[in-house]
């Protein structure tokens, strides 16, 4: 017969084996319960940004058909020319006037070739740039000097022009001239859309367009510093006070694209689409959203 000790030894064990398995079990619930806790509040931050995101973008465009961002001191960070900045706590936007970019549409080639040429661009590589660009639309196959049409394509054996107009801003990629330095890639793609209206407008332009501006440098010095103060207000009455640029309207165009990232915890909701107002859209509403090609 087994001692009473041996009994006793046993038991234990067989009850420190339960309790083991149970507190697991217990541990693994409520782990399991934290993680769906956690997943919920999750689920819940994401629909709450995704509504306060849709929310954001009718404000946004009531602030700016009413020029409340003018007027308020409350939105003095306010501005067009791409730059990110706070509207408020866990709501973050950028704005761009499509005044301040190229475009593709009727392309001002010796201001677009004096911007590659401000922005480490040698002479060469803007003009094979701009004449690829110009056989790539153009229909007949005549070569201009720094260009190429379809028997190079061809022989690359990569897709041959389009002869039409570009259809969107990948489509730069393909022809030749545009280049391999990724650099370079992102100067032309963040500085360049499919179609703008009007001139360049250099209150809403990054530096590197300024930079190839027909204006002074010193009026130049000036707008970057008034830019990079954050207070685009100042920039509009340095454009209004000079005789270079009495040309240029410091009015905001009727095409905005807007970028807007709503965080709630770990959750963040996303906006990129473009709002119109442009009366040449008849039939259409006269206000409207619509997103670039690219």
């Amino acid at each position: 017969m087994l001692s009473n000790h041996r009994i006793s030894g046993a038991a234990l064990i067989s009850v420190l084996l339960v309790v083991s398995l149970l507190s697991w079990v217990i541990s693994y619930f409520i782990g399991l319960t934290q993680q769906n806790v956690r997943l919920v509040g999750l689920q819940q931050n994401r629909v709450l940004a995704e509504i306060e995101a849709d929310s954001m973008v009718d404000e946004i465009i009531f602030l700016h058909l009413t020029n409340r961002y003018i007027e308020e001191k409350e939105y003095v960070k306010w501005n067009y020319r791409g730059d990110w900045f706070s509207l408020r706590e866990g709501v973050n936007l950028r704005l761009q006037d499509s005044q301040g970019k190229f475009s593709l549409s009727g392309l001002n080639k010796n201001l677009f070739s004096n911007f590659l040429q401000q922005n480490d661009f040698e002479v060469t590589e803007a003009n094979r740039l701009i004449d690829c660009l110009d056989d790539w639309q153009d229909p007949d196959e005549f070569k201009r000097l720094n260009g190429e049409e379809s028997t190079y394509y061809v022989l690359q054996g990569a897709r041959p022009p389009r002869n039409a107009s570009i259809q969107s801003l990948s489509e730069l990629t393909l022809v030749c001239g545009f280049p391999n330095d990724v650099n370079k890639q992102s100067l032309i793609m963040d500085n360049m859309l499919l179609f703008t209206s009007g001139t360049i407008n250099p209150l809403f332009a990054s530096n590197e367009v300024i930079k190839a501006l027909p204006m002074s440098p010193a009026l130049k010095k000036v707008l970057r510093s008034a830019k990079e103060g954050a207070d685009s207000r100042q920039a509009s009455k340095v454009i209004q006070n000079t005789n270079e640029l009495s040309a240029i309207s410091i009015a905001p165009s009727k095409e905005i694209e807007m970028e807007l990232i709503i965080q709630r915890g770990d959750s963040q909701a996303r906006r990129n689409v473009v709002f119109s107002y442009n009366l040449r859209y008849k039939p259409r509403p006269v206000l409207q959203f619509w997103h670039w090609s690219e």
